[in-house]
């Protein structure tokens, strides 16, 4: 996991990285931190960030235009606004602000806050250990289909894939949401993104998985069971 701290104020950005090294041992999740000065500096950063402390007012490009710059590419980043003004809390709503901070920081609000968003996080991600040792938090939502293939698991979202080892069975354990559905012995899908359920299953991104016959008529009633509870 990685965490983000954008303020264009040195001594803030020192103090939100200590509370978050002092707050973290609530959680056993591993993560790194990456500061940024100014909303343009951070929008040039290439990698990825879960969760993101953010400044409303900075010099330059402000916190909230920053913020609706990064939701036109990623809806899954946590963002934490932080200001010394209540009347920007309305307008956070636009870009699904997750809290806001006020300043000055007190240690109390900080460790609640972040306590919270750990938790969110860790209801809605999964984190995959790969073979090369490396982890992954990977968002359940996002996950098209799991495969299993060279003896180890192929995670696939929309723009990535990811390798686990992580065997059939332990995914569908981890998996127990209800979203997805062990379809053959080597797939798991998402029945959020099936288009089209013939010889073979049709997701909505083109891609085409395997589905053992005996399973199609029950794969077919839990696909509209959760059409249904999901509907609206």
């Amino acid at each position: 996991m990685r965490i983000g701290i954008c303020d264009d104020e040195d001594i803030i950005r020192s103090e939100i990285s200590r509370l978050c090294r002092k707050f973290h041992e609530l959680s056993l999740i591993k993560y790194d931190l990456v500061e940024f000065s100014s909303g343009e500096e951070l929008l040039d950063y290439k990698g990825t960030i879960d969760i993101l402390f953010l400044d409303i007012q900075m010099k330059g490009m402000n916190g909230m235009q920053t913020a609706k710059k990064i939701r036109e590419s990623d809806d899954s980043i946590y963002i934490i606004f932080l200001t010394g003004y209540r009347s920007f809390m309305q307008e956070g709503y636009k870009v699904r602000a997750f809290r806001y901070l006020i300043k000055p920081l007190k240690e109390d609000q900080f460790q609640i806050t972040f306590s919270e968003v750990l938790q969110d996080f860790s209801k809605n991600f999964k984190a995959i250990l790969g073979k090369e040792g490396k982890t992954y938090y990977i968002k359940l939502k996002d996950i098209l289909y799991i495969e299993y293939a060279n003896r180890s698991s192929l995670v696939r979202t929309r723009h990535s894939c990811y390798e686990s080892i992580l065997t059939m069975s332990e995914w569908e354990s981890l998996l127990g949401t209800g979203d997805f559905y062990r379809v053959h012995k080597a797939f798991i899908v998402n029945m959020q993104y099936v288009e089209q359920i013939d010889k073979t299953i049709l997701m909505d991104n083109g891609e085409k998985v395997e589905v053992a016959l005996r399973k199609i008529p029950k794969f077919k009633k839990a696909c509209k069971e959760f059409r249904k509870r999901n509907a609206g």
